[in-house]
């Protein structure tokens, strides 16, 4: 592949104004961002993730480049050309496994091809032009690393390594500590043989300013999945909404909507993972398996493929439509499904990933489930129980707007580009 091929600009045409954000933010975080902003003003800060659609980075990479340019900031954000070598992004998502915990050998071969496409990478990054590179999980860490501009780096990891495979681990160390910054997004997941200085830990956050944030009512939700799909709108929903992949575990959410139809007979679900990450090969592997298991079941609703949807639109009414929200990850770096939910009312049932724990407070705004019986209890308990779903419902919005809104990220953001250039 030619020079200037591996890399592709994403063109946002988004705008936004500080108006529109600053009321989000407590006197004193209002203050802190604006000194901050007028600080940074005119900095250039280049972003780098694997892909441009599909997953968490990128929901939060869409938003965070209007409001830094909101800011003063000249920000950009790039990603892998979606044409690259499918060979790349499966070695790519092996190494997200094995970091993840999965016992998965990655091939000398596949570590040498790793380090090739990243020199090229650091190529062409080497001819744009930043005060601040920031790179977000595995998939472009070497390239990164590899660069020889003498500029400041940041890496985010945005995934739970604290059961990493130790051969991975060591060569994935060695590389993010030539950053001037690591951010993790739990201190669960962070390693003591980093320099305690470069660690910085901080959640994501949601977008309110987002379509996908929307609130719209149940009512207008069913009648849409009605029309578009043909679910039912009288009936008990049940929905996990996430890509497919063994860490968000959906063969669990269907163990436990089998027990559940004991309870509930005319209980639907519905899994919505459509395919639109170009960095996540292994997704039609595990959506035949679910096809598999209950590809034929007529109360079970599976979307994979986008074609003929409006995905974003989709996405947003099923999260309003949905009677029970779940997340039944093993691992999870954070999980911003479960907190777009919650800023829609919902008390999430989360599976047991520390990512999820750091928003579900278990029995007061949703729940934690070990397993399918635990998980089919909780979803039985909801659905018995509307007059307390209502109030963790309540609960859980709450608990974004306090905690998990982007203009807190935003500040964030800023607080650690300023002590980066120091």
């Amino acid at each position: 592949m030619a020079q200037k091929e591996y890399l592709k600009k994403v063109i946002l045409k988004k705008q936004i104004n500080t108006v529109d954000f600053l009321h989000f933010l407590s006197v004193k975080q209002k203050k802190e961002m604006l000194e901050l902003a007028y600080a940074l003003r005119g900095k250039r800060v280049v972003h780098v993730n694997a892909t441009e659609k599909g997953g968490g980075v990128a929901e939060i990479l869409k938003s965070l480049i209007p409001y830094l340019r909101s800011l003063g900031l000249q920000s950009d954000w790039y990603c892998f050309n979606p044409m690259l070598d499918k060979k790349f992004f499966y070695i790519t998502n092996k190494i997200h496994n094995a970091l993840q915990g999965s016992l998965i050998k990655i091939k000398y071969e596949e570590w040498t091809e790793y380090e090739r496409v990243s020199k090229s990478v650091a190529m062409e990054l080497d001819t744009i032009d930043y005060d601040i590179l920031v790179i977000h999980d595995p998939q472009p860490l070497l390239a990164g690393a590899y660069c020889k501009l003498n500029k400041k780096k940041i890496f985010f990891s945005h995934i739970d390594t604290s059961e990493a495979s130790d051969m991975a681990w060591k060569r994935i160390f060695s590389i993010a500590n030539s950053y001037d910054r690591i951010v993790f997004s739990n201190r669960n997941f962070v390693h003591n043989h980093f320099a305690a200085g470069k660690i910085k830990v901080f959640t994501p956050a949601i977008d309110p300013l987002s379509p996908k944030q929307q609130i719209v009512s149940k009512k207008e939700a069913r009648f849409y999945l009605k029309k578009y799909s043909g679910i039912a709108q009288h009936v008990p929903l049940i929905a996990q909404i996430s890509r497919f992949d063994e860490w968000k575990n959906p063969m669990g959410v269907i163990k436990a909507f089998n027990i559940i139809k004991n309870t509930y007979q005319k209980a639907l679900l519905m899994l919505v993972g459509f395919k639109e990450a170009s960095d996540n090969p292994l997704a039609q592997k595990c959506y035949e398996s679910i096809m598999a298991v209950a590809g034929n079941s007529p109360e079970i609703y599976i979307f994979f493929n986008p074609k003929g949807k409006n995905i974003l639109e989709f996405t947003t009414m099923a999260q309003n439509a949905a009677d029970i929200v779940v997340q039944n990850s093993i691992k999870e770096g954070f999980g911003l499904t479960v907190t777009e939910a919650m800023w829609k009312g919902h008390p999430v049932i989360g599976g047991p990933a520390s990512g999820i724990r750091k928003q579900i407070k278990n029995g007061k705004n949703g729940f934690i489930a070990e397993n399918p019986d635990e998980l089919a209890q909780k979803m039985i308990f909801l659905l018995s129980h509307p007059k307390k779903k209502k109030k963790m419902g309540n609960e859980a919005k709450k608990t974004v707007q306090k905690k998990f809104l982007f203009p807190r990220l935003v500040l964030d953001h800023l607080k650690l580009y300023k002590s980066c250039l120091k």
